[in-house]
């Protein structure tokens, strides 16, 4: 695929909460499956999820959501504080502009809020995007779970002011 897919970035909507499992749980297991363990993406992304846990999650964080043509193709959270949480773009179009339009989306957001500095706890397989979005990291991070190395970053990004 190219770069500069028509994608649309806005809020999700009440009933797309298992589309946008399906974008989190596709991503974690094939692009994040490639730098961490197979126990570690399991609890990440467990296959026997507990869909009202999720449902919930997603009303509560109100994500950001792409959409290319009617697909749900990526998702993105920040909270009030400008913490990141969730970022996923499905593996095949990571590298089209989706991330960085939901990145665009994310920043706005902030700003309009008010946040002047973002923050990310970023996993070592979106470190490469993050980074070129202009985060830099703060602390590396070298947590063993389930018995695993689960590396992950914490970085930063400020903000200019609108």
């Amino acid at each position: 695929m190219s770069a500069g897919l028509p994608t649309v970035i806005r809020r999700y909507r009440p009933g797309e909460e298992d589309r946008i499992w399906d974008v989190y749980a596709t991503t974690t297991r094939e692009s994040n499956g490639r730098d961490y363990h197979p126990d570690l993406i399991e609890r990440w992304a467990p296959r026997n999820k507990d869909r009202n846990v999720w449902q919930s999650r997603i009303r509560e964080k109100n994500p950001f959501v792409a959409v290319v043509g009617e697909a749900i193709v990526g998702m993105a959270e920040i909270d009030r504080s400008g913490a990141i949480d969730y970022f996923y773009v499905l593996p095949r179009l990571q590298g089209c502009g989706v991330g960085s339009a939901l990145m665009a989306a994310v920043q706005e957001e902030a700003r309009r809020t008010g946040v002047s500095t973002l923050v990310a706890d970023v996993s070592v397989t979106a470190k490469g995007f993050f980074e070129a979005m202009g985060f830099t990291v703060t602390e590396t991070r070298e947590n063993v779970i389930l018995g695993h190395p689960a590396p992950n970053f914490a970085m930063t990004k400020a903000l200019d002011a609108l």
